[in-house]
């Protein structure tokens, strides 16, 4: 007798690894988009029934359940220290195919796109899953659901350790603090007199 899970808070025996198996025969021999994308694209269903694309092969990957937004973010064939070009694309939220590149030097947290922000994440060594839940929250604070839309996530950073201070969470201040200093130095360093 199998049992089917139905609340995903419960854990049944075997279906991790039913799941997998699952998961496994879907994206093999599944046709790529245009070509555009590696034979290594999990796909994943999202609100609205909307397709998303994430590569295991991408520095880092993201999608939006609210949009249907998916990222992809690689390093170019030119990416040098001294030229990060950064190729971003995935699927937008009418499930169309983008892809456009990125100078990480060139990045004004002040002013940037979410995609933006992560590519200045991944550039400043930043890619781990405490960077990116900061990141999240920055987007959150600075009312934004898009991951293309402009904001000043600089401002929503600082507004986010200013709420740290007065709840007193001081390992989650100095995480984010950190992580927002490196990123500050790094654009700093590439656009003298913004910060």
């Amino acid at each position: 007798m199998q049992i089917e899970n139905r609340n995903p808070n419960i854990s049944v025996p075997g279906a991790a690894a039913q799941v997998k198996a699952n998961a496994a025969r879907q994206t093999a021999g599944t046709p790529q988009a245009n070509g555009d994308f590696s034979g290594k694209v999990m796909k994943c269903v999202s609100a609205g029934r909307q397709k998303v694309m994430l590569n295991s092969d991408a520095l880092m990957s993201y999608a939006s359940p609210q949009t249907g937004e998916s990222v992809n973010i690689y390093r170019a064939e030119q990416y040098t220290k001294d030229n990060p070009i950064y190729v971003v694309k995935g699927l937008d939220a009418n499930g169309k195919e983008f892809s456009y590149e990125v100078d990480a030097a060139k990045i004004d947290p002040h002013r940037c796109s979410y995609n933006e922000l992560m590519v200045l994440n991944v550039e400043t060594g930043g890619n781990t899953p405490e960077n990116y839940l900061h990141a999240v929250a920055m987007r959150d604070k600075a009312g934004v659901s898009s991951y293309f839309e402009q904001a000043d996530y600089l401002s929503a950073g600082k507004a986010i350790l200013s709420d740290y201070r007065t709840l007193g969470a001081w390992d989650s201040y100095l995480s984010m603090d950190k992580w927002l200093q490196r990123m500050i130095a790094y654009a700093a360093k590439s656009a003298k007199g913004l910060f």
